[in-house]
């Protein structure tokens, strides 16, 4: 359950996410700088239970996030075997890397020897380089970038109903190319009457949680972070942090 789109422009890219998650889950953590020793520094907002994330970003630009691909959850299916990891390692693995073939070559790797529930990962560059990969459990595929259809959503009930109504609600709201005060708007619309469909969703048992929005610019990488208020159905006051970019030689 979450809504991923992104933009660019003059010298700078913008990538924004919708978080939604069961209300059994613990409130996730707003972003912060993780410095690895022997990998790129990067921003990313964390999910205590897990120890994971959803979206990160590093110091080069590189943009990974992650999705639950509930379309290919067959609950017949008998587990792989091998140790399994949580799909919030997938962002923190792939933005390890300077380049988007380099991160999605390595996450491909990882679904060999590793036991993932099915995903998709967006990773992208700073330039628009990337693609999206989904994994079932068994097979891994691969989109190049600009072969994803936006806006990249999912859901975890009435799935094909709710993504038909957000791509047509973004091509209503969003022009081509977009702006991104279209995306904000597209990402915190919320529909009353039928209040789980819109990209901002509130259900008995789940919600929107909050919104991401990275911004890839000349000198700078920046993550700013809303949390969703269920109640009031609006993204609540931002906190935002930055990195330093570097350049790949």
């Amino acid at each position: 359950m979450c809504t991923a789109t992104w933009m660019t422009g003059d010298r700078f890219r913008y990538v924004l996410f919708n978080r939604d998650e069961g209300k059994s889950r613990s409130e996730e953590l707003p972003p912060k700088l993780f410095q690895p020793p022997d990998s790129p520094a990067y921003l990313a907002p964390v999910d205590p239970q897990s120890g994971g994330t959803w979206i990160a970003v590093n110091e080069y630009g590189l943009v990974a996030s992650v999705l639950n691909y509930y379309d290919a959850i067959d609950p017949t299916a008998p587990p792989r075997p091998g140790a399994e990891k949580s799909r919030g390692t997938l962002p923190p693995s792939a933005v390890a890397h300077k380049h988007p073939e380099d991160a999605l070559e390595a996450i491909a790797s990882l679904t060999q020897s590793v036991r993932f529930d099915p995903f998709l990962l967006m990773v992208q560059s700073a330039d628009g380089q990337g693609g999206l990969l989904s994994w079932n459990g068994v097979e891994l595929n691969r989109l190049v970038l600009p072969e994803v259809r936006l806006p990249l959503t999912t859901s975890s009930w009435k799935s094909a109903e709710i993504t038909a109504y957000r791509r047509d609600l973004f091509h209503e709201v969003v022009t081509h190319p977009p702006a991104l005060h279209q995306l904000l708007e597209f990402h915190g619309f919320y529909r009353a009457d039928q209040p789980a469909f819109g990209p901002s969703m509130v259900r008995e048992d789940a919600n929107t949680r909050s919104l991401t929005m990275v911004r890839i610019g000349a000198d700078r990488v920046s993550m700013r972070h809303q949390y969703f208020s269920p109640e009031n159905a609006c993204f609540l006051d931002c906190s935002e942090i930055q990195l330093n970019r570097r350049f790949s030689k």
